[in-house]
């Protein structure tokens, strides 16, 4: 079994006896503070990126829905079929006193 000397922990204790020293602390907590606010930005940029996709996806099916309905309301309001609404209600062509002008 290896014995560990007492001095195997010199570096760290040199490292943070620099780090906490009082002409480095200042230049120790601006560089810790510029690191952790940079990775709270990074997150928070990208969760916005996730959202703008969702939105966009949600636009996309959005468009798709809106093309489907225009398309189902052409093929309701389409010659054929508003015969046969005539011909299923009995309707029949306005007369000229049935018909108002609105300039």
């Amino acid at each position: 079994m290896a014995l560990r000397k007492k001095g195997s922990f010199k570096f760290n204790n040199r490292l943070l006896e620099f780090l906490f020293n009082p002409k480095a602390l200042p230049f120790t907590l601006t560089f810790t503070t510029l690191a952790v606010l940079f990775v709270g930005f990074r997150m928070k940029g990208i969760e916005q990126a996730y959202q703008l996709n969702t939105i966009e996806q949600d636009i996309h099916k959005a468009t798709i829905r809106n093309k489907e309905l225009k398309a189902q309301r052409a093929r309701e309001m389409s010659v054929p079929k508003l015969r046969e609404f005539a011909v299923k209600y009995d309707l029949k062509e306005p007369g000229p006193e049935q018909i108002i002008l609105i300039p």
